[in-house]
């Protein structure tokens, strides 16, 4: 197969081109975080060997961005991103050899918003994936996931110390190990927000008058606290307002 389109969405064993946004993400107080992600991705496509990623924390912080901004860097470096469900486990063999055909490229195989609880089969499913069997992953390939977990498990205070609940924990912690990369976003402090909500204002064409930072602050109180995506809904919510509706 020829990877012409920057990404796909792989399910049953079939490839669906994903339509992207032809904008770039904005992320603003994640330059840190978004140079670590860039020199891993230098290294996947120099072919010098890149770490898997893990993007965890606050739903609105970035995580799904971070990827895609990474995407709209290198895609005309051959990246290309494949979304994985994590419960098609038994296809992603059949991914490995089409991925190997276009050595000349670099993937990406993304999990978006993995979660799962204590009893969840899909869990070990998602690990046999990521550690792997006999048949190691191709050499141009990381995994990238997005969770609002750090060991993308619903941890449930241990009521003993039997050996279940330790092997759990070493389950849980032997996962996480695969990926190099752990990156946490974590909630807004006021000042972030009301930066990043003014740029979003203003990109939008709205005057900052006075007390506009209380205002933003009840928005995001309202809607469960601060985040890049609250911040980029006020400026949305503000632009609605101030159309003329006959």
């Amino acid at each position: 197969m020829t990877f012409t389109q920057p990404a796909y969405r792989f399910r049953s064993g079939v490839f669906t081109p994903i339509p992207l946004s032809t904008k770039t993400p904005i992320l603003l107080g994640l330059d840190k975080e978004l140079s670590v992600l860039k020199r891993n991705i230098e290294l996947l496509i120099s072919g010098a060997g890149a770490l898997n990623i893990l993007l965890w924390g606050e739903k609105g912080g970035g995580k799904s961005s971070a990827v895609k901004y990474l995407l709209k860097e290198y895609t005309d470096r051959g990246l290309r991103i494949i979304e994985f469900s994590d419960d098609d486990y038994y296809n992603i063999y059949i991914l490995y050899n089409e991925i190997r055909a276009a050595e000349s490229q670099s993937f990406i195989i993304y999990f978006d918003d993995v979660s799962f609880d204590e009893t969840d089969d899909r869990y070990r499913k998602f690990k046999s994936i990521v550690e792997g069997g006999l048949e190691e992953k191709p050499k141009n390939v990381v995994f990238a996931a997005t969770s609002n977990r750090r060991h993308f498990i619903a941890e449930t205070p241990s009521k003993s110390e039997d050996i279940y609940s330790r092997d759990l924990q070493n389950e849980q912690s032997s996962l996480y190990a695969r990926f190099g990369i752990a990156i946490g976003f974590y909630p807004l402090g006021r000042e972030l927000y009301l930066e990043i909500a003014a740029f979003y204002l203003k990109d939008a064409g709205i005057e900052l008058k006075d007390g506009w930072e209380v205002d933003a602050e009840s928005y995001a109180i309202e809607r469960g606290g601060r985040s890049g995506r609250v911040a980029e809904q006020y400026a949305k919510y503000k632009k609605i307002l101030s159309l003329d509706i006959d």
